[in-house]
């Protein structure tokens, strides 16, 4: 058995957990683009069009904020969805005897439910330039709005993993330490005062957060002795 006929199996085994609700946060992120839109034609008809500029120029009011807790709550359902049946009936460790190397059974795995973050992602970047359009807001206030949601797009990466890495991880200590890692990581990538103003730190979140994927890998080697 090759790679390829590896992940393909990896693949229709992940797809038949993950089916049945992939399918929630798309669905959230359409709900919250919609209800900023509610929102502006609601200061539009109250208020004016001036005082909605005005808002988003001088006070850079983020309509659209529920969505950092959609990629958070995405990523932490993809990852429940995948990691929980495997840890809990002791499947896990099966990913040890596959003929490949259990790196690329662990990372196949792993790709699976980044690639479903992502795609949540350019859904939600989707949506909002469609809104913005609508709008006519111009490009340089488009681009700086869409680039706020950047941090809270990693957020919900780095709760997949960290979530995976909870699951897997045996040692009750441990699962306590990567909680509190994400806790801490989930307050500097939502915090935000006003569009973009994460600019000058943008590459530095993102290299530290590629460290959560080697998280899983490590809790998930503990139980390839059968500890699981």
């Amino acid at each position: 058995m090759n790679k390829k006929s590896v992940f393909k199996a990896i693949l229709l085994k992940e797809w038949i957990k993950l089916r049945k609700f992939f399918w929630i946060p798309f669905f959230a992120v359409l709900a919250v683009v919609a209800d900023a839109y509610i929102s502006y034609k609601g200061v539009i008809s109250h208020k004016g069009a001036t005082a909605l500029w005005a808002e988003l120029i001088y006070k850079q009011n983020i309509y659209f904020s529920k969505l950092q807790w959609v990629f958070i709550a995405g990523g932490i359902l993809f990852s429940y969805v995948q990691f929980m049946p495997e840890c809990k009936e002791r499947r896990l460790r099966l990913m040890f005897h596959l003929p490949v190397s259990y790196r690329f059974s662990i990372y196949s795995c792993l790709s699976i439910g980044v690639v479903l973050n992502l795609l949540l992602a350019v859904t939600a970047l989707s949506l909002l330039s469609g809104l913005f359009f609508v709008m006519h807001f111009p490009y340089e206030l488009s681009f700086e709005m869409l680039m706020t949601i950047i941090p809270w797009i990693i957020a919900g990466v780095v709760s997949y993993l960290a979530t995976a890495a909870v699951i897997a991880e045996i040692s009750i200590a441990k699962k306590f330490i990567f909680g509190g890692m994400w806790a801490i990581f989930m307050s500097l990538l939502t915090e935000s005062s006003g569009f973009f103003s994460f600019q000058s730190d943008l590459w530095l979140y993102l290299l530290v957060s590629l460290l959560w994927l080697f998280a899983f890998e490590s809790a998930a080697l503990k139980t390839k002795g059968g500890k699981s």
